[in-house]
Parts: structure tokens; sequence; C-alpha cells
């Protein structure tokens, strides 16, 4: 039973975590609701009235020095990181990635992604980034307990007013939670290792792993650092209350809050944050002037820091695509992720402007019928819905998504004058039409809506908004008694009614736009390729520049296309793992797209994507759906064009060439469909039962007539026998081609191996080819210094001490005898995902083990 729940949870755990933050945000807004039932719009208005300005300017001056301090966050997680960066540079990511983290949430993933994009130009890796984002999101995660603990013991009077718990109480739990940071100071200290990655961290060793944290200098600075950015963070809400009660007590309420904001997983904390400060303060400060204070301050430190961050980055951004026109389509930059929060936060302002109560121009009054105005109210909800929706295609670069946001925002400016002359946000939601239509070529996936995968968070995070939307309309007109009637008012001064129509609108079209995802007709089963796919994906093949494609002949596949026919992928199915082999084929402007699509597969499938075998040049495109990458090992590849067998330089390869051939060894070349495949059976039921192995699949080809009648093969002959045979992948390109299966008798002269190379080498370059594939070397290249991943650092022991069960270092060493330019390898998996889960799965593949994809009925 209890194996069940854990099972049950593993799978629904993503919705677990949603449904949970959900009720969280719900019981938050109750809590509010009865805080707050006492007060009606007019008391806010009172409040806000009487709210002096040199208030909001101290308020305003804490923000700004507060985000200064975020700049050292940036500054420690570089030294944590032990990485180098420009002041300049350091100070436009921590800003930014701040902002966005704040505004919504996930500040690791979201504030990583603005990382990466100003980061990566200046070398950092993936891994870099990761560990400054994880840095900055535990500084305020493991010190804000110490700092509510010491507050509550430095004011235990106060402490126990605003808790409404004992002084006991208090003084228990502040105990515990410092002599917990005691114990795991000194559980640490044992634990530390002689090893240094950088002068700023250390190695500790915690049961079976290694863990890099940073040392005692740089964890206290950060500490002060934490100290202070707390202390002006919660100033920035403290100057704008009324009657202000102590200090220190403030702080730990505002730090219970902060804690308990993140702990919900509601973006933002939105709610939750509010509730626990209501209910501490309320009595003491007064509802109506909290109220206005907590508005005020999600204005300041919140909403507003995204203008300038997203000022900065679009500018970054414009540069960039102003300098490297030729590149938008292949870039990482975080333009559509930007515009895509843009799009989000207007849905939000033109949902909640309907419904807000504000006061109507004359200009309105007098020439615009009172029906268009209605109209106009009801339309700007419906459009901030479709906002919300249409942001999730922006961020998957959906140009049908960019179409239809540029519509909708043009209209909603519309609206927003018909509505009220509302110029200000008219012209703001022009903004962001114009803005996209400026970064047009970053939404370059040619995809239809219908497309998108249903995602559990977009729909939580809209219904949400709508359920806060309808307890704003209770709130504000609490005081109106509810009547069947009110749904048919159409006067300029019917605000409820105007309300209750755009909160009902919005809940009908969300709800009919949730339904039409989840009743769209029924995921097909992934099926292995049909022959018909088969000679498409031959045909792409043959017009590329990539004869690693040539696998997916084997037909133990299944391919994706895209719509046009002119590129592919090729992936399989182990457990919860999608891996596709090797980068797309075919059409390289087709390659940003069909990664996209992948990712869209997989997710619709609940499926996590990994990519294996890729190469650098490609990264980008892997980074830009959410994936990170692990080096696997470099490809061999020699230049034709450079090698010349007549040099000194390669006299034993002469030699071995030419002693082969006084020898008797001869090579010849079997045209495709043409090879005494009977031979080749001998040679290779020999091996196979030498190596006491079995036939490998997914990124191996494995013998069978109708595989290899699909390619050119190659065979030494000796005293009238086959003794060695390759199948050549190729392309009509005459740019690469790359060995596949290769087998060999065991009685053999000695120098077969470098005679069949040779000869392979030598026949590409008489064709004209530039590059000859002699295959990867797994895990060579891999880093051994300290501080490298722990996946880099086994593999690189692997690669050295490894000879008992696969000669790493020796098939290196016998590539490296003909010239080979080395060139590197990765797998790319999601970020949250161990690598050595993908590996496994890859490699039951590989092995022979049983895939998650059945065989075509038709076939």
């Amino acid at each position: 039973m209890p194996w069940q729940l854990i099972e049950c949870f593993t799978r629904y755990r993503q919705f677990i975590a949603l449904l949970f933050g959900l009720s969280i945000f719900c019981i938050a807004l109750v809590v509010c609701w009865h805080l707050l039932k006492t007060i009606n719009l007019n008391d806010l208005q009172s409040a806000l009235q009487q709210l002096p300005y040199h208030a909001i300017l101290l308020s305003a001056l804490s923000a700004i020095a507060s985000y200064s301090m975020l700049i050292g966050y940036e500054w420690s997680a570089a030294r944590y990181a032990g990485v180098k960066l420009k002041p300049s540079t350091i100070t436009m990511g921590g800003i930014c990635a701040s902002a966005i983290g704040n505004a919504v949430g996930l500040s690791a993933l979201s504030g990583g992604a603005i990382r990466c994009r100003l980061y990566f130009k200046y070398g950092l890796s993936t891994i870099d980034v990761a560990r400054m984002s994880i840095f900055v999101t535990l500084s305020l995660g493991f010190t804000l307990p110490l700092l509510a603990a010491i507050a509550a013991l430095i004011d235990i009077k106060n402490s126990v007013i605003a808790l409404h718990i004992s002084a006991m109480s208090i003084e228990i739990m502040a105990s515990v939670v410092l002599l917990s940071y005691v114990g795991v100071l000194l559980f640490l200290h044992a634990h530390q290792l002689s090893a240094t990655p950088n002068n700023d961290t250390r190695l500790y060793q915690i049961f079976h792993w290694k863990i890099r944290l940073p040392n005692w200098r740089l964890a206290s600075s950060q500490l002060v650092i934490t100290l202070v950015d707390t202390i002006l963070a919660g100033a920035i809400l403290y100057f704008l209350l009324p009657n202000q009660p102590n200090f220190i007590t403030f702080i730990l309420i505002y730090i219970l809050a902060l804690v308990a904001g993140v702990l919900s997983h509601v973006p933002g904390g939105v709610g939750i944050f509010e509730a626990i400060i209501l209910a501490a303060f309320s009595s003491q400060i007064g509802a109506a002037s909290l109220t206005i204070a907590l508005v005020i301050y999600r204005l300041i430190y919140i909403l507003l820091p995204l203008i300038p961050a997203g000022i900065l980055l679009l500018i970054n951004e414009g540069k960039h695509f102003l300098s490297a026109p030729q590149v938008k389509e292949t870039d990482t930059g975080i333009a559509a992720t930007i515009m895509a929060t843009a799009v989000f936060f207007a849905g939000v302002v033109m949902m909640f402007s309907s419904v807000i109560p504000g006061f109507n121009h004359h200009l309105v009054t007098t020439f615009i019928p009172k029906k268009i105005v209605n109209f106009a109210h009801l339309t700007a909800s419906l459009i901030g819905v479709l906002c919300l929706l249409l942001a999730m295609g922006l961020r998957r670069r959906l140009y049908s998504a960019w179409g239809l946001s540029v519509i909708l925002l043009i209209l909603g400016s519309i609206c927003s004058l018909l509505r009220g002359l509302h110029w200000i946000e008219a012209a703001t939601l022009l903004t962001i039409a114009i803005l996209l239509g400026y970064f047009r070529d970053a939404f370059y996936r040619k995809s239809r809506l219908s497309i998108l995968p249903f995602s559990l968070k977009s729909f939580v995070v809209s219904f949400g908004l709508i359920i806060l939307l309808i307890w704003l309309i209770l709130f504000i007109y609490q005081d109106i008694p509810y009547s069947h009637d009110l749904w048919w008012q159409f006067e300029l001064d019917s605000h409820v009614p105007r309300a209750l129509r755009a909160a009902l609108g919005s809940l009908i079209l969300l709800s009919g736009v949730m339904l039409f995802w989840l009743f769209k007709p029924a995921l097909p089963i992934l099926t292995i390729a049909t022959k018909e796919e088969l000679n498409q994906a031959h045909q792409i093949i043959l017009d590329s520049k990539q004869p690693e494609g040539g696998l997916a002949m084997s037909g133990d596949k299944s391919l994706l296309f895209n719509q046009s026919k002119t590129a592919f992928i090729m992936y399989a199915r182990r457990g919860r793992s999608m891996v596709a082999l090797y980068d797309p084929i075919g059409d390289d402007n087709a390659r940003a797209d069909l990664i996209w699509a992948f990712r869209d597969l997989c997710d619709q499938h609940h499926l996590r994507p990994v990519f294996y075998q890729v190469n650098a040049n490609n990264l980008p495109f892997y980074m830009d759906i959410g994936l990170r990458v692990v080096k696997l090992g470099e490809e061999a590849l020699v230049n034709l064009q450079e090698f010349d067998l007549t040099s000194k330089g390669y006299k034993d390869l002469r030699y071995t060439w030419n002693r082969g051939q006084r020898d008797g060894l001869s090579l010849k070349f079997y045209p495709p469909g043409t090879a005494p495949l009977d031979q080749l059976k001998i040679v290779s039921d020999t091996w196979l039962k030498n190596k006491q192995a079995k036939e490998k699949q997914f990124s191996l080809g494995a013998f069978s007539q109708s595989y290899l009648d699909n390619f050119t093969i190659a065979a030494v002959e000796y005293q009238g026998r086959i003794i060695a045979f390759v199948n050549l992948l190729e392309t009509e390109q005459n740019y690469s081609a790359s060995i596949d299966l290769m087998r060999v008798l065991q009685d053999i002269p000695k120098s077969t191996m470098e005679f069949l190379m040779v000869g392979l080498i030598l026949h590409y370059q008489e064709k004209g080819y530039q590059y000859f594939s002699l295959g990867m070397v797994p895990l060579a290249g891999m880093q051994r210094r300290r501080g490298a991943p722990m996946i880099q650092r086994l593999g690189a022991l692997v690669f050295r001490r490894g000879g008992r069960f696969y000669n790493f270092q020796g098939l290196r060493r016998f590539k490296e005898k003909f010239a080979t330019h080395w060139q590197p390898r990765y797998m790319a998996v999601p970020a949250g995902l161990d690598p050595l889960v993908a590996l496994i799965d890859t490699t039951m593949l590989i092995s022979g083990g049983k895939s998650n994809l059945t065989q075509n009925k038709n076939e």
C-alpha cells in the first residue's frame, strides 16, 4: 500500500502540487475576505488619500537600495561558480533576473533563463549559470529562518502579540532553529574535505555525495547581504504604514510571510503573503490602510522593476537582432520569453481593469453609445483571457500566436479608449504590440495553435486569476445587494453589471478553451516508422550532409517530420524518456521548429525529451526548449582535404597500406543491395560469438538484409575470403561519410583494421568528400578538474580506469593515428532530470532493451 501511494504521488506530482497551490491560494483569499469584510471601497480611497507622499518616496528609495543589494547576490553567485564577469554585466544580470524572478516566481528557472541569455556570450556554461541561479535562490531560503528566529528572540513581547502564540512556544521554536543551524555547521565542519574547487568554495562529504558549498568567507558576506536586503525589502512596506509597529516584530512577520509565499508555490506568493500580514497587523494599523500599503508595496517592489528590466533586456535583444539578423531563428535569445511575459501581464491588466470602477470621461458619455461602452468592457475582459493563453504559444515561438496577439492587443487598446479614454492602458498595449512586431522573427514556428500541448499549469494559473477577479468583484461591490436584474442593466454608471458580465464571460471562455483541449482527438500511439516514412526519410538523408541519418533505416525507431517533409527527428521511447538520436536530419532551417515540435510531442505524452549525440553548434536550440547539456564524448573526424598519405607525417599508415597489399589484403566496395550477405553473415555471426555479444540497436546498425541493402559495404578480402566488412553511411552531397556496423574475424593479419581505415579514407578522398567520420569515442575529453559536474568527473574516471570493461583510451589512440579532428558530442536532458537516468534509458535502447514503441498494424 505505501508503495502504491508513492507511485501514485510520483505519477501525479505536478497535478498534486498545482492543486495544493491553488487550494492554499483560495484559503488565503478566504482569510483576506474575513479580515477585510468590515471595510469598503470608500475606506480604501480614503486611506489612499491620507498616505503622505514622503512615505511613498521613502518606500521607493528602499526598493532602489534593495535592488542594489541584489547585485551583491549576483556577485557572490559568480564567486561561488568560479566565474569572472564584468561589474556592468553582473549589475544587469542581478537586476533583470531578480525583477523577473520576483514577479513570475520560480526564480531559479525564470532568473536562470535571463542569466543564460546574458552570460553565455561571456563563455559561461549551462552548469555555471545553474550554480549561480541555485546559489541566489538558496541564499535567501537558508537565511530567512535564521533571521526570523533572531528577530523573535530579540523582541519576544511584541512577537507574542503578532503571532498569537505563547512566549514559551516562540522561545522553543526559535531555539530549535538556531540549534539546527549550529548542528549543521558542526556537521559540515566534521565532513569538510581538503579539496577546493575554487578559492571561494569547499567540498563536503555528505554520506555518498560530495557537495560544493561556499567557504566561510563567502557565506558570511552573503549572510550580511541577505540581512541588509531583507531589511530594505521590509522597509518598502514599513514606510507605507500609518501606525508603524515595532520594526523588529514587523520584520519577523514579513519574513514569515515571505517563507509562506514561497512554500505555497503560488507565483509571487500572491494572496498568501497578504493574508499573513493582514492577520498580524490589521487590528493595530487598520485594515484599509494596511491593504493600500500592500497594494503599493506590490507595485513598487514587484511590478515597477519589471519595466526597466524588460526595457534593458529588449534593448539587449534588439542590438543582437540588428548586429546579426541572419541568425535570428537560430539564436537562444529571450525576446520571445520576455514578450510572452508582457502579453500575459497585458491580459491580467485588461481582465482586472474591466471590473474595477473608474470615472466615465465626459467625451465617452457624450459621444459613445452605452451599448458600445458595455461591449468594450466585456470584450476587453475576453481579450485578457485570450492573452493569458496566447502567452503559452508565444513562449513556444508560434507565429500564429504572434499574429493573433498583435491583433488582440490593438483591439484591446481600442477597447481601453472606448471604456473611458484609458489612454495609459491603451498606450501600454500598443507599445507591446509594436515590440511584438519588432521581434517578429523570434516567432518562427509556422505551426497551428491547436498543436499546443495541454498545459495544466497555464490553466490553473488562469483559473486562479479568475478566482481572484471574482473575489475582487465581491469585495468592491459587497455593499450592493445581488439581484438577477443586475445582469441586464446597461447604463453607463452600472459598474456592477459590467463586472459580473466580464467575470462570467472570462470564466466561460477559459472553460471552453480548456474543454476543447481536453476533448481533442486521442493522441496517436507512438509507432515504429512505416515503409512509406522510411522512404521519405531515405530521400531526405540523401539530400542532406548528415550521413548519420542513415540509422533511421534500421526500422527500430519512430520518425517525426516537419510539415514540409524536408527534415526529421528519429527517436525511440524507453520508460518515461523519449530519446532522439542525433540532431534533426535534413534542412537546416527546419531544425529549430522540429526541436520544438519534438518537445511538444513529449509534453503531449507526458514524457521527458532527451537528445543523444548532438552537435555543439546546435546546443542553443536545446537550451531554448529548457534542456541542459552533458558531454558524452568526442567524434573522430578525418579532414580528407588535409590527409596526404604520401607526406612524411603519414609514413606509418603508408607502410601499413603498402604492406597490406603485398600480404594479399584487398578492399572491395559493394554498391547498395549487391553485397554477398551470406559471406558477410558468417563474419558477423563469428564476431558476435567471439565477443559473446548480441546485436545492438538504436544508435548502431544491426546485421539484417533489409537494413544493409540500403548502404554501400566495404569488405576486406584475404586469401579469397572476406575477413572484415563495414557498412558506410553516405549522402549524395559528397560532404561527409561515416562507418556504422563493423565486423571482423579473429584470425586475421594484425594490420587489417588500419588497412581498412586507410582504404576508406583514400576511397572517399578520391570521390571528393570533405570529411570521414570514425565514430564517437565515449567519455573522451571529459573534465577532470575539481568542481566539474559529477557525471563529467565520473566519465573521465571511467575513461582512464575502465580498461577492464572497455578500452576507451585504446580506441582513442587507434583513431588518433589518422590525424583526426575531435568534435564534442553532447546529450541534452531536462533541467531537473539527473543525466544518469536519461543515459541509462538510452543505454538500454542501444543494448537491445525493449522500446516502448509499437509496430504499425498496417506494416
